[in-house]
């Protein structure tokens, strides 16, 4: 495999006791965006923690497990020992074609007539009726090497079906990380909701000691307590919304998880060396379709050339080789025998063309799935540009936000300003922080995806 390596002149990015390297430019024709991807990560370290466990069950699964259990569990995943059986079988029948060919066979007959001898004095009577007891043997000398083609097709059909699993497999794998980051999204929006309704609670316990002593309006009061209710509604949706989700991920990953059980945040590593091709599982059923055309035009090429077989029977019956002879008699006839079909020689050339037709077909599908694939890296790549320079601003937005509601709770405290005036900053300052983690996921999930369409594991 071709690869691309990175400067390893590397500037440092401290992180909680670790050093992440990150390579500041990119050598060997790698071009601005692998750059960009190289740096997203390395600027991505200085904000996310490697991972996120569980703090109240304890319990928690990874994105590697999932994909473990999706290539251990997943029902498609039967389909590799079936069709290696099937394989197995056929190579059988297949190599039966080099062992000699044995036939056993019986028959009885009268016929209304037979031969006579005119002009013969002592001419013998021939029996109407004759009896045949016989064993047929065929040993293949020469087959044009159609067996040997024929047990190497089967093996390369058992390549075909493989790659054909893994590629749905590879398709689910997507599909799991989507499920899987939902979780962690919806997980985000519940963290940020309970702390908005601690912060409201408290609030409002504070504002009802104020309204009490008559200091405040009981109006800020309503306020708070209808803002509550409604950031509990909230929770109450991304509750159900984690249930729904994680049902999903149970059905994918062939275990039964609970929202109590925490996911992980996936620890993307900085890449050092980023591959320049792409290595699907599609690539590999592409390539394996085209080998199997490949050894149908070696088996076609076998029909124009002769077979030569040896062969013998034995027999007991009556008439034997000499049909003068009227008692029963044991025969028997060895030779060689040579077959060459002339529509056989004259449909191959056809047959070839149709199979040189059909991977011409092949090649144009693969140049279509690089293109597609291409495409999809070069909007990834874009994706991991915004998301870095978004980060940057969410930061300070949220920094700006909570000055602000510090500033504003001060005043509600002193009766200068309403509730209402308060809780909007705060929802403000709340939508700030979800923006910010939000998109800290987002951008390991965009990395993890840019890995999972190039083919490479992200672990």
């Amino acid at each position: 495999m071709t690869i691309l390596k990175l400067n390893t002149m590397a500037k440092p990015v401290r992180f909680q006791g670790n050093f992440i390297e990150y390579a500041p430019r990119v050598l060997n024709l790698t071009g601005l965006r692998y750059f960009i991807l190289t740096t997203t990560i390395g600027f991505f370290f200085a904000f996310v923690p490697q991972y996120i466990l569980a703090q109240d069950s304890g319990k928690f699964i990874s994105l590697e497990y999932c994909y473990e259990q999706i290539e251990a569990s997943y029902p498609i995943t039967q389909k590799f020992e079936i069709q290696k059986k099937i394989t197995e079988l056929n190579d059988r029948i297949a190599r039966s074609g080099l062992f000699p060919e044995v036939q056993l066979s019986a028959s009885a007959s009268y016929q209304s007539d037979v031969t006579e001898v005119p002009f013969a004095a002592n001419a013998p009577e021939l029996s109407k009726d004759h009896y045949n007891v016989s064993v047929d043997v065929t040993q293949p000398i020469y087959d044009g090497g159609r067996t040997g083609a024929m047990r190497k097709l089967e093996m390369e059909q058992r390549a075909v079906e493989d790659a054909g699993v893994k590629t749905e497999l590879w398709n689910v794998r997507g599909q799991t990380e989507q499920v899987y980051f939902g979780i962690l999204f919806l997980q985000k929006q519940s963290q940020t909701v309970n702390v908005l309704i601690k912060d409201l609670e408290k609030q409002l316990e504070s504002v009802q000691a104020k309204i009490d002593n008559g200091v405040l309006l009981p109006g800020n009061g309503l306020v708070l307590e209808a803002e509550l209710l409604k950031v509990q509604q909230q929770s109450i949706q991304v509750r159900y919304d984690l249930e729904a989700a994680y049902e999903v991920l149970s059905e994918l990953i062939g275990e039964e998880i609970t929202p109590d059980t925490e996911l992980e945040i996936p620890s993307v590593q900085a890449m050092g060396f980023i591959p320049r091709e792409i290595s699907r599982p599609e690539l590999e059923l592409f390539s394996v379709q085209t080998n199997t055309l490949n050894l149908q035009q070696e088996l076609t090429a076998s029909d124009k050339l002769p077979k030569v077989s040896a062969f013998a029977k034995t027999a007991y019956g009556r008439p034997g080789l000499n049909v003068f002879e009227n008692d029963l008699q044991t025969f028997w006839i060895v030779g060689l025998k040579a077959q060459w079909s002339l529509k056989s020689l004259l449909n191959s050339g056809k047959k070839e063309e149709v199979l040189e037709l059909q991977k011409r077909k092949i090649q144009a599908d693969e140049e279509t799935f690089r293109l597609g694939v291409k495409n999809e890296l070069s909007k990834s790549e874009k994706k991991l540009e915004q998301l870095r320079e978004q980060i940057e601003l969410d930061e300070k937005v949220l920094k700006l936000r909570e000055q602000v509601v510090k500033e504003k709770k001060n005043l509600l405290e002193q009766g200068v300003i309403t509730s209402t005036e308060y809780i909007t900053e705060l929802n403000a300052e709340s939508q700030a922080r979800l923006n910010l983690e939000i998109r800290q996921v987002q951008l390991i999930q965009s990395i993890i995806e840019y890995s999972t369409k190039k083919g490479i594991s992200w672990n």
